[in-house]
């Protein structure tokens, strides 16, 4: 489950990516990272889809 604190944190983490990469993380890669800080955490397809719209969201704004 997608919490505000992962939001968050997950937006953070791609504004710091794309500052140093000067590109935008894969949805692949953003959904490892939201795995990876809870622990694992098997992903449902909302969850996923929330992912790729705050990837889309940090990557327009």
């Amino acid at each position: 489950m997608l919490t505000t604190k992962i939001t968050f944190a997950l937006s953070d983490w791609i504004r710091e990516w794309i500052k140093h990469r000067n590109e935008a993380p894969s949805l692949e890669s953003c959904i490892k990272y939201v795995e990876w800080k809870l622990d694992n955490y098997i992903l449902t397809e909302s969850d996923k889809i929330k992912i790729e719209t705050i990837l889309l969201y940090e990557t327009l704004g």
